[in-house]
C-alpha cells in the first residue's frame, strides 16, 4: 500500500499542477491561490520546481530537500523541521506558526515574509534576507542568523535568547520587547533599530554600529557593548559590563546616564565611566575602584562606604561620601564643595586642585596626601589627619581645624585667614603661616574650667542651705526665748503685785524685809530690760525669787510667834 502511495502521489501533485490557473504576468497571485497541497505529507513527494502561491498550509516536509519556489506560498502551520530550504526564494511566503525548528535556511529568500509565531529554534539562516519580513512573536532560540538582512523587519516580541546574529544587518528593525538574553549580535548593523522594553542580559553587541538605535525600558544588565559606535543608553535599565570607551576630551554628563537610579545591586560595571551622569543615584558601599569616573557627574550622589580610585574632575558636590575608601585616589580638579567626607579614608589621595569648599571632612583620614591648590575654604576638618602631607598654596581660609593633625606637612603658601586653629597639631610643619588664623582655649582647658565651675557653684549651693538653716533655727530660738520672757515678765509682774497687796492690807512686816523685797522688784524690772538670752532670763528669775523670801520671811515669822 505505501508503494502504491509513492507511486500515485507524484501523479496527483503533476495533475494539480497541470489543473491549477497560471498566475497572471500583470498582477501577483495570492498566497494559497495556487495548487492546493494543504494537510499533506509531503516527505516522499517529488515537488514541481515551483509552487508560487501554493497551499501547503498545514503540510508536512520534515526533512525534505526542497529546491522548489516557494514565493507566496501559503505555509501556515506547515511542519518544516529539519528542511533543507537553502538559497529557496519564499518571498512574500505565508509561515505563520509554521515549526522550521533546525530547518537549514542560508541564503534563503525571505524578503517580506510573513514569519508570525513560527518556530525556528536552532534553525540556521545565515546571510538568509529578512528585508521587511514580519517575525512578530517568532520563536528562534539559538538559531543561526549571522549576516542575515533584516532590514526594516518586525521582531516584535521575538525569542533570540543564545541566538547566533552577529553581523547581521538589523537596521530600521523594531526589536520590542525582544527576548535576546546571552545573544551574540557582536558587529550587528543597530543604526535607527528599536530595543524598547528588550531584554538584552548578557548579550554580546560589541563593535555594533549603534546610531540611532533606541534602548528604552531595555535590561542591559551585564551586556557588552565595548567599542560599539554611536551607543545612547538612555532610558535602559541595568548596567552593561563594558561600553565603549569615553573620548578623552568628552564633556561630563555626555556619557551613559544613571541619574537618580539605584545601582547597589550591580554586579559588575564597565571599566569606564567618564562623562557618565550619576547624578543622585545611590552607590553605597560598592567597590569601584576599578571604574573610571574621571569628569563624571556624581552629585549629591550617595556613595557612603564605597572604595572609589578614579575622579579626576569628576563633580562631586553635595555628595555623600560617609565612610569612603578613596585611598591613592586620584582626584585632581574635582569638585567636592559641601561633600560628606566625615571618616573617609583620603591617605595619599591626589588632591590638587581639588575644590572641598564648605565640605565635611571631620575625623577624616588625609596622611601623606597631596593638596597643592585645593580650596578647603569653610571645611569642616575637626580631628581630620593631614599629617605628612603637601599642601603648596592651598587655601584653608575660615575652615575649622580644631583637633586637626598637621604634623610633618609642607604648607608653604598655604592661606590660614580667620581658621580655626585650637589646639591643631603643627609638629615639624614646613613653611607654615597661621596669621590671621584664630585659636580658643583648648577644650582640654574649657573642661577642666567647667568642672571648677560646677564644684564653686556646688560648694556655694551647700554654704546657701547652711545659713538658710541657721537662719530657720535662729528665728525657731527667738521665738523659743520670747515667750520664755513672757513667762518672766509675768513673774516680775507678779511680784510687784505681791508687795502693792500686803502694803495695803497693812501686813506686818520688818522694815527691811519690805524694802529688800521691794529692791528686788525693781532690780528684776531693770534686769528683764537688758536680758538677751536665757542666762539674763535666769538672772531675773534668781532676782524675783529672792524678792518673794523677802516677802515670806514677816509672815513666817509671825505665825511662829503666834505658835
Amino acid at each position: 500500500m505505501r508503494v502504491l502511495l509513492r507511486l500515485l502521489t507524484p501523479m496527483v501533485i503533476l495533475a494539480a499542477v497541470t489543473q491549477a490557473p497560471a498566475a497572471s504576468a500583470e498582477a501577483p497571485c495570492r498566497p494559497g491561490s495556487g495548487i492546493d497541497l494543504s494537510g499533506r505529507n509531503l516527505t516522499t513527494a517529488a515537488l514541481p520546481a515551483d509552487l508560487t502561491c501554493a497551499d501547503l498550509h498545514g503540510a508536512t516536509l520534515d526533512g525534505v530537500r526542497l529546491r522548489t519556489v516557494l514565493t507566496r506560498a501559503d505555509l501556515r502551520g506547515a511542519s518544516l523541521k529539519g528542511t533543507d530550504l537553502s538559497t529557496v526564494n519564499m518571498a512574500g511566503a505565508d509561515l505563520r506558526e509554521a515549526d522550521l525548528t533546525e530547518a537549514n535556511l542560508p541564503n534563503a529568500d525571505l524578503r517580506g515574509a510573513d514569519l508570525r509565531e513560527a518556530t525556528l529554534d536552532d534553525a540556521m539562516l545565515a546571510y538568509s534576507h529578512l528585508e521587511g519580513a514580519d517575525l512578530t512573536g517568532v520563536s528562534m532560540v539559538r538559531a543561526r542568523v549571522y549576516n542575515a538582512q533584516f532590514d526594516g523587519a518586525t521582531l516584535t516580541g521575538a525569542d533570540l535568547r543564545e541566538a547566533e546574529a552577529h553581523y547581521a544587518d538589523l537596521r530600521r528593525a523594531d526589536l520590542t520587547g525582544v527576548k535576546a538574553a546571552d545573544a551574540s549580535l557582536y558587529n550587528a548593523i543597530l543604526i535607527g533599530t528599536v530595543f524598547h522594553r528588550a531584554d538584552l542580559t548578557k548579550a554580546e553587541l560589541y563593535s555594533t554600529s549603534a546610531d540611532g538605535a533606541s534602548f528604552e525600558e531595555a535590561d542591559v544588565t551585564e551586556a557588552n557593548f565595548r567599542d560599539a559606535n554611536g551607543l545612547d543608553l538612555a532610558g535602559s535599565k541595568g548596567v552593561p559590563t563594558e561600553l565603549p570607551v569615553p573620548s578623552a576630551n568628552c564633556e561630563p554628563g555626555s556619557g551613559q546616564r544613571y541619574a537618580g537610579r539605584d545601582l547597589t545591586g550591580v554586579r559588575d560595571f564597565p571599566d569606564d565611566l567618564s562623562c557618565a551622569d550619576l547624578t543622585g543615584a545611590r552607590l553605597d558601599g560598592l567597590n569601584l575602584s576599578s571604574v573610571r569616573l574621571d569628569r563624571a557627574i556624581l552629585r549629591r550622589a550617595s556613595l557612603s562606604g564605597t572604595r572609589l580610585r578614579s575622579l579626576r574632575g569628576a563633580d562631586l558636590r553635595e555628595a555623600r561620601l560617609t565612610g569612603a575608601e578613596l585611598g591613592s585616589g586620584d582626584l585632581t580638579g574635582a569638585n567636592l564643595g559641601s561633600a560628606v567626607l566625615a571618616r573617609a579614608n583620603l591617605s595619599s589621595a591626589d588632591l590638587r586642585g581639588a575644590s572641598l569648599v564648605g565640605a565635611d571632612l571631620r575625623d577624616a583620614r588625609l596622611g601623606s596626601a597631596k593638596g597643592d591648590r585645593a580650596d578647603f575654604t569653610r571645611a569642616r576638618m575637626e580631628h581630620a589627619n593631614l599629617s605628612s602631607g603637601q599642601y603648596f598654596d592651598a587655601v584653608f581660609r575660615d575652615a575649622v581645624l580644631v583637633g586637626a593633625n598637621l604634623s610633618f606637612t609642607h604648607l608653604k603658601g598655604a592661606t590660614f585667614q580667620g581658621a580655626d586653629v585650637t589646639d591643631m597639631e603643627t609638629v615639624n610643619v614646613d613653611d607654615a603661616d597661621l596669621s590671621g588664623s584664630t585659636s580658643r582655649m583648648p577644650v582640654g582647658w574649657i573642661v577642666v574650667l567647667w568642672l571648677l565651675g560646677l564644684a564653686a557653684a556646688a560648694l556655694l549651693a551647700r554654704v546657701a542651705r547652711g545659713m538658710v538653716r541657721r537662719g530657720r533655727a535662729a528665728v525657731r530660738e527667738r521665738a523659743r526665748f520670747e515667750e520664755a520672757r513672757r513667762g518672766v515678765e509675768e513673774e516680775v509682774t507678779s511680784l510687784g503685785e505681791e508687795i502693792d497687796l500686803l502694803d495695803r492690807a497693812g501686813a506686818d512686816a520688818e522694815a527691811a524685809d519690805w524694802h529688800e523685797a521691794l529692791d528686788a522688784y525693781d532690780a528684776a524690772k531693770a534686769a528683764l530690760v537688758t536680758a538677751g538670752d536665757e542666762a539674763g532670763l535666769k538672772a531675773v528669775r534668781d532676782i524675783v525669787h529672792r524678792g518673794r523670801d523677802a516677802l515670806t520671811r514677816p509672815r513666817t515669822k509671825g505665825r511662829r510667834e503666834r505658835l
